[in-house]
């Protein structure tokens, strides 16, 4: 039976790495190319939704983050260290989803995986050592991508398990709450008409309805906003103009679904998704390291010219004065 130490190297965690990749993106691949297959065999069309994208990868996600974590502990601590810091993740795992800490079962499990893989990056970045400027940046830009990859998964676990959504239809100078979210809009102007070049026996091509309203966040005056209705004539269709507030760490989303300017009402959707700092946020800090290990190889790349060419004229000025000392002989 071969030791844990001969299981557990750089070269089978990175196997298994890519083979929870490897299962992911087939996944993926199938749940995408299954509407266009069964469009073809059966010609009736079908559209997956997102739970089912969610149900199928979020143990593969949650395997592939605890490898990445060992991973990084390997390298910079040891073997003992990086099954303590995956089995703290396992355990608080387990008992976050019998305590229930949050409102959803997701999160309940995907919270301390993602905390002790966020714990493992922190600590690979503070201690990553490189013989020379270059090669620092290229191994702090590398984990600065791990960093952004983590971050980007928590804010997507939060921000599609905690995201709260609710309908009201409001009159003009009238007040809806959405208790839930802490929000209550006030509907301040309704104006409708015909907008751009006649069509069709239209005055214009679109019947627009404009709505501005007041958000109010726990009772106190947040921001005016605006949306709009829009029947487009010429194409046929109707859409609408959505108001969305991107703060740090929430996002706020009111369109309208239905608008009847006879009575001066609109059906708003409102939609409050908290934790998209944490999406958005992790994204660009994966740019941001992607950049850093493009310009650490750019410049290992010219540090690596210049000593060739120091090389070069040592070697020169070498030959020079062995020639000039073995003339010296002669003479």
């Amino acid at each position: 039976m071969k030791k844990i130490d001969e299981i557990l190297t750089v070269r089978s965690t990175m196997f298994a790495a890519i083979s929870v990749l490897v299962l992911l993106a087939a996944i993926v691949t199938m749940g995408l190319l299954t509407p266009f297959l069964v469009k073809v065999t059966s010609g009736e069309g079908i559209l997956l939704e997102a739970a089912y994208f969610n149900a199928r990868t979020a143990l593969p996600t949650l395997a592939l983050v605890l490898v990445l974590a060992f991973c990084l502990m390997l390298g910079s601590a040891g073997r003992k260290e990086g099954l303590v810091v995956v089995g703290l993740g396992v355990l608080g795992s387990i008992v976050s989803a019998v305590l229930s800490p949050f409102s959803s079962m997701p999160i309940n499990v995907a919270f301390p995986i993602l905390s002790a893989a966020l714990f493992a990056v922190v600590y690979k970045l503070l201690s990553s050592r490189g013989s020379n400027f270059s090669e620092k940046l290229r191994r702090t830009g590398s984990h600065i991508i791990h960093l952004g990859a983590i971050l980007l998964l928590v804010g997507i676990v939060f921000s599609t398990n905690l995201n709260l959504e609710d309908s009201a239809i409001i009159s003009l100078d009238e007040v809806s709450t959405f208790e839930s979210m802490g929000y209550s809009i006030r509907i301040t102007d309704f104006s409708s008409g015909m907008e751009g070049e006649p069509y069709g026996g239209y005055a214009g091509s679109a019947y627009v309805s404009t709505i501005d309203f007041d958000v109010y966040k726990w009772g106190r005056f947040f921001e005016h906003g605006q949306v709009k209705y829009i029947r487009d004539f010429k194409w046929g269709q109707s859409y609408t103009e959505t108001y969305i507030h991107r703060g740090l760490l929430e996002e706020l989303f009111i369109a309208p679904k239905s608008v009847d300017s006879k009575t001066q009402t609109v059906d708003l959707y409102v939609r409050k998704v908290p934790f998209m700092t944490f999406l958005w946020g992790g994204f660009y800090i994966m740019v941001l390291g992607i950049v850093l290990v493009f310009v650490s190889g750019s410049l290992s790349s010219g540090n690596r010219v210049s000593g060739n060419e120091g090389q070069a004229k040592m070697t020169k000025m070498t030959k020079n004065q062995n020639k000039a000392k073995s003339e010296m002989r002669r003479k």
